[in-house]
């Protein structure tokens, strides 16, 4: 009986274009590529992977040459889905695309293509939401600040259309389900662990259009056409705790 062979990679999307490079390398290919806290086989051989920046870009470039651009954010997305089998998922489907090409994206009906795209739109609809969810508030520094508790960390799929609207105004997204925060100084963004909970201080102009903008909000309302259940399917009750117009009658949207 043969053994088995795994290639371990260090958890990030650059890590794991890495160990599709290096699967491709040998002969014969690997049968998994799992993160360090996937779960070991006894009748499988580990190696491990260092991310490698030449072979990240090489396969990138190689998966949006030969596969299309929207096969690369399906795997970008199901990469971010954090699902425990998200590794092998990806390195099926990019087997797949290698093979067939840019017919990829469309061979609907196969199980592999099924598996990331499912992967890549609850990421995306998750984005989708936050973009219409996300309420800044001014701090006493300037910048602008927001906080967010996604399901999955979706920061940089957020990042690139705030700063495009924002354009030179400084701001800050903060996750705090994922610990990691969005920075964009005017100029450009990055996003970066952080170690506790950001607490921004408010100015007293922004506090004061808080409880106005809550005010219309409940003044607008018509009661005998409120709908409960239509109000939570299409304003999710998981980001109510982070929006102004829904927070306690004094109305501020405070970090919390």
């Amino acid at each position: 009986m043969l053994e088995r062979t795994a290639l371990i990679y260090d958890g990030t999307f650059d890590g794991l274009l890495s160990a599709i490079f290096d699967a491709y390398e040998r002969r014969p290919m690997p049968q998994d590529i799992i993160e360090p806290d996937g779960q070991p086989r006894l009748d499988t051989h580990y190696e491990t992977v260092v991310a490698d920046p030449a072979k990240t870009e090489r396969v990138r470039r190689g998966i949006r040459r030969q596969m299309g651009q929207e096969a690369y954010e399906h795997i970008w997305k199901a990469f971010l889905s954090l699902h425990p089998d998200r590794s092998m998922r990806i390195y099926e489907y990019l087997q797949l695309g290698f093979r067939i090409k840019d017919r990829l994206v469309r061979s609907l009906t196969d199980d592999r293509v099924i598996a990331v795209n499912k992967l890549s739109a609850l990421v995306s609809r998750e984005a989708s939401h936050l973009l219409q969810f996300v309420r800044f508030a001014e701090t006493t520094t300037g910048v602008y600040y927001c906080q967010i508790e996604p399901t999955y960390p979706v920061l940089p799929l957020l990042m690139p259309h705030f700063a495009h609207r924002l354009n030179v105004q400084a701001f800050v997204i903060y996750d705090k389900t994922h610990a990691e925060a969005g920075l964009y100084d005017g100029r450009q963004w990055v996003v970066r662990q952080v170690e506790q909970s950001l607490c921004p201080q408010l100015t007293a102009e922004e506090k004061q259009y808080q409880r106005l903008w809550k005010t219309f909000y409940d003044t607008v309302a018509i009661t005998e056409r409120i709908n409960p259940s239509l109000r939570r399917q299409n304003m999710p009750k998981k980001y109510w705790r982070n929006l102004t117009e829904l927070q306690p009658d004094e109305g501020l949207l405070l970090p919390k």
